[in-house]
């Protein structure tokens, strides 16, 4: 496994270690620079304005971290039937958990592993829960995740108020030659003139 994290367009790292009690909240946002990478990566005109709400819990005797929050945005989208920008305030609830890889070896996952070499019916499948995601390098990046569920919420198909997608009218058809309708007659008429055939 390796320890080498990665930055994205917005990476906002929670160490572990400054892990306190069971419970940590904290507000993020993204700088105008984060912002724009962003909207560039999601295919956004622009983000105007991010702000996540998180919740970072972990019980006693659990190896998991429960993160869990809220965010808001307002971006801008391009409409798909002219092009016109597209305003949408957004707001979704989101949650993960994460774990040493290491450690996260968790009875759910090896009764899903015995049931599989012994071909004992369907291998169930494991909840988020049951099979966290990795801690790397001992962070979490709670910006990367709130990015995610951002393109998730993001509506695929926006539109301005009263665009309607035409369809072009179907061009009339045209009389298509034999040769081109059947393509053995033309290697048909080809045989006949390798023969001296005309007819």
């Amino acid at each position: 496994m390796s320890n080498v994290i990665s930055e994205t367009d917005w990476s906002y790292f929670f160490e572990i270690e400054s892990f306190e009690g069971n419970r940590q909240a904290l507000s993020i946002s993204p700088d105008e620079v984060a912002r724009r990478n962003m909207a560039q990566r999601l295919g956004l005109v622009s983000i105007e304005n991010l702000k996540a709400d998180v919740v970072i819990a972990k019980r006693s005797g659990e190896i998991a971290y429960h993160v869990k929050g809220h965010f808001e945005a307002d971006v801008i989208q391009s409409c798909v039937v002219t092009l016109e920008p597209v305003p949408c305030h957004i707001t979704e609830n989101f949650e993960a958990w994460y774990a040493d890889p290491d450690a996260a070896v968790s009875i759910a996952r090896l009764r899903q592993e015995r049931l599989s070499q012994k071909n004992q019916g369907e291998v169930p499948i494991l909840s988020e829960k049951e099979d966290p995601e990795p801690i790397i390098a001992g962070k979490i990046d709670l910006g990367e995740l709130v990015t995610h569920y951002l393109s998730l919420a993001l509506d695929p198909y926006p539109h301005v108020e009263g665009a309607v997608f035409e369809a072009k009218d179907k061009p009339v058809a045209q009389e298509v030659p034999d040769t081109l309708r059947n393509p053995f007659a033309a290697l048909k008429d080809w045989k006949s003139r390798l023969s001296g055939d005309d007819s």
